[in-house]
């Protein structure tokens, strides 16, 4: 198992996770997922990688400061936490969690998949 696998593997333990996929901000696809298997994925992917981009232009050009680290959106019975890993002006790679709400708690999911986001690019 390639250590790309092996770091991504390791957010299947963060409680209600279903899926974590790295995904390439520019083309939208998906770099390598884990999880279970969802059919809707790559569009999922293709949509993920749109909100960063679009955000990203919402928040300018201005300092390092201001770039965009993390998109939450929450449904009724969905988590979905992106994280930037890679910072460029066009460019760069996201990580994808989908988690299940109801085993889940947004702000501690967050927390400790920004505890286990470095991993994923070491």
């Amino acid at each position: 198992m390639s250590t790309l696998q092996e770091s991504l593997h390791r957010f299947l333990a963060v409680e209600g996770v279903r899926t974590a996929a790295l995904i390439d901000i520019a083309t939208g696809m998906i770099v390598r997922s884990v999880g279970k298997p969802d059919p809707d994925l790559a569009s999922t992917a293709a949509c993920v990688a749109d909100e960063a981009r679009a955000a990203r232009g919402a928040l300018g050009g201005g300092s390092p400061a201001d770039s965009l680290v993390e998109i939450t959106t929450a449904t009724d019975s969905r988590l979905h936490v992106s994280r930037v890993l890679r910072h460029a002006p066009s460019e760069g790679l996201l990580l994808f969690v989908d988690l299940e709400r109801g085993k889940s708690n947004m702000g501690l999911a967050s927390l400790r998949i920004g505890e286990l986001a470095p991993a994923v690019l070491a």
